[in-house]
Formats: structure tokens, C-alpha cells, sequence
């Protein structure tokens, strides 16, 4: 008998971003006020690796929910954006996800794709006026205040929050200690995100 192997994404996105804040610092100033150019390269560079590997943690997390719990096997879901993809995972659960929309979790991730996007569509060069490189905004955002360590790992938990939320009220389960790679020779659970009711059918 032949067994399943399974790649668990929201791991491995979650694992690189914790990779990239080790490297992150909380200062980015040269004084009180210019930005150090060694000090902000850094956390700018490191830290839009991890709000990108957020992003990619949720979007597998939602996929992992349409193609695993759902059985949705096409690919046009697929391409949705999160909103949309959220619209029609909670309309097939029959459940209303405005509460979540309410809560800080989903806030942080509206800026955090905020930033991203700015940084991805990155279109004005102008920074500010100075003798020294000006403290100055992506995405409405000051980059002083957003591109630290302790910030990046805020983030980072709130969109583990956000994960947990959304599978409490669609009555989901996460595997919190799931691996990258996981068989199913070995375990039940291979996703690390699961409808558990699908584990109790089959016993």
C-alpha cells in the first residue's frame, strides 16, 4: 500500500518568517532624527520577507480550508482574492464572518497587505527632504515604527490569531505542532489546518 505525502505551506511560510525576524533589530534611527541607512535596509529588507510570507501563510491557510475541508478540487476559487476567498468559504459553512472583519487580527492584516502592496507596486522614489535619510511612510505606515523586530512578531501572532478565528467559527481544527512534511501512514492529521468531523466519519 502506497502512502500519501502532504506539504504543509502555512509551516514553512510561518518558519521563514520567524527566520528573517531573528535577524531584525528595533532600532532604526542614526539620531533622533535620521534613519540609519545600514539599521533600516536591514529591517526593511527582512521584514517585507516576512509580511510577504504572511501573506502566502494565509492564502495556503484558506486554500488548505477550500481544497481540504470543502473538497473544492477546480482552480478558479484558487485565484480569488482573500476577501473573496473568506466570502465563499463562509457562505458554504453558512456562517456570517463580519465579527471577524471587527476584531484587531484582521486590522493588522488589512495594513500589513497595506504595506505590502505599496512595496510590491512600489511606484514614488521620493522619500523626504534632509541631510540624512528622513524618517517616511509606505502604505500611510512610518517605516520607523512598523519595520522592527518587536513589530514583525506582533504580526506575526496576530495572524496566527486570525488563522484561529476564522477556524473557530467555521468549527475547524488547526494542528498547532504539524510538520512541513507530513504522511499519512504516520498521522491522521496531515493539514495544518482540518475538519476533524471528517476524521470521525471515516472511524
Amino acid at each position: 500500500m502506497a502512502f500519501g505525502f502532504f506539504m504543509n505551506m502555512e509551516i514553512m511560510s510561518l518558519e521563514i518568517a520567524r527566520e528573517h525576524i531573528v535577524v531584525m533589530t528595533n532600532d532604526n534611527m542614526e539620531d533622533d532624527v535620521f534613519l540609519d541607512d545600514a539599521k533600516i535596509i536591514n529591517n526593511i529588507k527582512n521584514g517585507f520577507v516576512v509580511i510577504t510570507q504572511l501573506s502566502a501563510f494565509l492564502e495556503s491557510f484558506l486554500n488548505t480550508i477550500l481544497n481540504k475541508c470543502i473538497c473544492y478540487d477546480g482552480d478558479i476559487l484558487l485565484k480569488c482574492s482573500i476577501e473573496e476567498k473568506m466570502d465563499i468559504i463562509f457562505m458554504h459553512y453558512k456562517v456570517d464572518w463580519s465579527n471577524i472583519k471587527s476584531q484587531y487580527p484582521w486590522e493588522v492584516y488589512k495594513k500589513t497587505t497595506r504595506v505590502r502592496n505599496e512595496m510590491v507596486h512600489f511606484k514614488e522614489t521620493y522619500i523626504g527632504d534632509g541631510s540624512g535619510i528622513p524618517g517616511f511612510t509606505i502604505g500611510k505606515t512610518p517605516v520607523n515604527d512598523f519595520f522592527t523586530k518587536d513589530n514583525m512578531e506582533k504580526i506575526l501572532n496576530q495572524y496566527i490569531v486570525l488563522g484561529k478565528l476564522i477556524a473557530s467559527a467555521l468549527g475547524l481544527k488547526i494542528a498547532d505542532d504539524i510538520r512541513i512534511f507530513m504522511c499519512d501512514g504516520e498521522d491522521e492529521i496531515v493539514n495544518y489546518v482540518y475538519d476533524s468531523s471528517k476524521y470521525e466519519e471515516e472511524k
